[in-house]
């Protein structure tokens, strides 16, 4: 497949994709991750708790449970006495948990809020191969973080954005070329600013390469892997 032309001479801030943000107390962060602990009597109880654990965090800092997504899978093992005091897990948190029953789960939770009025979030999942969606993964997937936001319809500055896969192949890849370059077509992700913008808080996307398979960063160094090219300004 054709690569796209690098954008040379381009700075940009590369940020990281799971990155926490130093914020006030008092404020949402526009992105964060939180890490539930919970404990069943079965393994699918102790996930289930980790996650409404999770989440609890993630509202007591101002999120709602649809500005979520869960990251990874959910993890459960059976429980022991010396596992809390082994992990340093506090005997007041412990006991905000719930008791010790026969199972210890752990989940995490990254949490966005939308920057914008008709934005939508672009996350990269893992899986058979890299994806990049405004929309749900495919089962076997997992979340690996947010990418930025596009809007959903173009406004002054932006170009849309294609999510495109190669031809006899499960390698998706994102492109700014409504013929996907000459290869499948699947959707219209939404629309990135072709600069970054004045004034607001943005993020660089570029496409990059990993033997042979495609998938979207912000590092501008594409996670030392080979960069393609800049597909875009992402809003953070």
């Amino acid at each position: 497949m054709r690569a796209i032309p690098r954008a040379l001479g381009i700075a940009a801030a590369a940020g990281t994709m799971l990155l926490v943000a130093a914020i006030p107390a008092s404020a949402t962060p526009a992105q964060a991750n939180y890490t539930g602990d919970g404990f069943g009597s079965t393994s699918a109880q102790a996930k289930q708790s980790a996650l409404n654990n999770a989440l609890a965090q993630a509202q007591a800092a101002g999120f709602s449970s649809t500005q979520c997504l869960q990251v990874g899978t959910a993890q459960a093992w059976p429980n022991n006495n010396n596992l809390l005091a082994a992990r340093g897990v506090k005997a007041a948190a412990s006991a905000a948990i719930g008791p010790v029953t026969s199972w210890e789960g752990s989940a995490q939770l990254q949490c966005t809020t939308q920057p914008a009025a008709g934005t939508v979030n672009l996350n990269r999942y893992n899986g058979p191969e890299h994806l990049s969606t405004t929309g749900s993964a495919p089962a076997g997937y997992l979340l690996e973080g947010s990418l930025g936001w596009l809007y959903g319809s173009q406004v002054a500055g932006t170009a849309p954005l294609y999510s495109c896969k190669v031809w006899n192949s499960v390698d998706t890849f994102t492109s700014p070329s409504g013929n996907c370059e000459g290869q499948q077509f699947l959707s219209t992700l939404g629309y990135a600013y072709t600069a970054p913008p004045a004034g607001v808080p943005s993020r660089v996307l570029r496409r990059c390469l990993v033997n042979g398979e495609h998938f979207d960063s912000n590092d501008i160094n594409c996670e030392g892997q080979v960069a393609e090219g800049v597909l875009g300004y992402t809003l953070d």
